[in-house]
């Protein structure tokens, strides 16, 4: 026990260091109403090594600003910022957002994480600074600032400590961006949503995990990916004019959404289904959404699937037609250990529409289901089709039942 009485307080007695450690964990306004307590305090707020920011905590827009300009001219230039964190819901003057940023640079900053909506002034678009993007100690970068662009030029030398790289909202100017990746060499997790990009080539050789969701891109030119050691890719992007996967043979889980997929050997350049399928052929766990007007089709979309020898779990969400049945069994053929399959009708209406395609459940025997253990059928009606073809499942599960004593399940 220590009696408070003869020894003080204990707390400021620590030394700066511990206690600067300590109020890192509060925000900025919290560790700067410490500076009450006692003279030991006065002072300790302005050497914390992070810098965290919320609105919520302001009643005024004002009284943000003017805590974040006094945190920035307390500290001295050679003292190393660890953490920059903003989060905002209101607008700021993109200037004040620029040169933030620029001061989490100067100072070494490590891990940047910065949420603004449309700046005021002009277009509301600004610049990320030039140097945050070369700052060599960063190591992670969220960045969630519409219309803000990324310059970066060929040869430059990017941040080389960078793991995690996280963008909303970001424009890229012709190849920045891809560019800056590239730059990258330990880049480990990417995710980018709703930037625009006039070409788009990820090259990273480190990078485990890349999600890219509802990014826009420029009519004429295609997205290139090629990260050889990529576990994790979640593709829910827009109507690019071509989606080439390169290098992803240690994929695990993958997921991707489809929309108009040009025929094999069309002239026209949209989406090739071949260049998809085939650089998705390592998952052992696949979700594909196709929402184009055109139907799937194995005779234009499907005759060079590659043999999927991974993949133990397939989800399809689509606009279920009987069309679709033979591109499915197509595709089943082509996974030959497949365990759980998962049908999801996107529109149920279409469920009630008699179609006079032919197709008969010859095109699909051949035991090709011989590991399958779970179905689950989502949206599905009572038209001829969905029941033909949920009387095929069950039948080459009863198959794959006799074969090797393994258990359906119909959901």
């Amino acid at each position: 026990m220590v009696d408070m009485d003869l020894k003080g307080d204990a707390i400021s007695e620590l030394p700066d260091a511990v206690l600067h450690q300590i109020l890192s964990f509060l925000s900025t306004r919290e560790s700067v109403r410490t500076s009450v307590l006692s003279t030991r305090w006065r002072s300790l707020w302005s050497a914390v090594p992070s810098l965290h920011f919320y609105q919520e905590e302001f009643p005024r827009r004002e009284s943000l600003l003017e805590l974040v300009e006094r945190a920035w001219a307390a500290r001295d230039a050679d003292v190393t910022i660890i953490t920059f964190r903003l989060v905002v819901s209101e607008n700021i003057d993109r200037c004040y957002v620029g040169r933030w940023l620029e001061n989490a640079a100067e100072r070494n900053v490590e891990e940047a994480e910065v949420e603004v909506p449309v700046g005021s002034g002009h277009d509301g678009s600004g610049i990320v600074p030039d140097s945050l993007l070369r700052c060599q100690s960063l190591r992670s970068l969220k960045l969630v600032l519409p219309l803000w662009k990324v310059v970066f030029d060929d040869g430059a030398v990017g941040p080389g400590s960078l793991t995690t790289m996280h963008l909303k909202g970001i424009q890229s100017c012709k190849s920045s961006l891809g560019t800056l990746i590239s730059s990258c060499p330990v880049l480990q997790e990417l995710r980018l949503e709703d930037c625009y990009f006039d070409l788009l080539k990820i090259t990273a050789n480190e990078l485990k995990c890349l999600t890219v969701s509802r990014c826009i891109f420029d009519a004429y030119n295609e997205v290139v990916i090629s990260t050889p050691k990529l576990l994790s890719f979640h593709y829910t992007s827009g109507k690019a004019q071509g989606c080439f996967i390169r290098d992803m043979a240690n994929l695990v889980d993958a997921s991707i959404v489809l929309f108009n997929l040009s025929p094999q050997n069309s002239s026209v350049r949209a989406w090739s289904g071949s260049e998809i399928f085939k650089g998705l052929s390592h998952a052992s766990s696949l979700t594909i959404t196709y929402l184009g007007n055109q139907r799937l089709s194995v005779e234009e979309h499907l005759q060079y699937l590659p043999i999927y020898l991974n993949l133990k779990y397939l989800r399809l969400n689509i606009l279920f037609s009987r069309e679709c049945m033979e591109a499915i069994a197509y595709m089943l053929k082509h996974m030959p250990d497949l365990e759980i399959l998962v049908v999801h009708n996107e529109l149920v209406w279409y469920s009630i529409i008699e179609e006079h395609i032919s197709w008969t459940s010859k095109q699909l025997t051949g035991g090709m289901l011989n590991r399958l253990k779970e179905i689950q059928l989502g949206n599905f009606g009572s038209s001829n089709h969905e029941t033909e073809f949920i009387e095929f499942l069950v039948k080459n599960g009863r198959i794959a039942q006799d074969h090797d004593g393994s258990s359906l399940h119909q959901k």
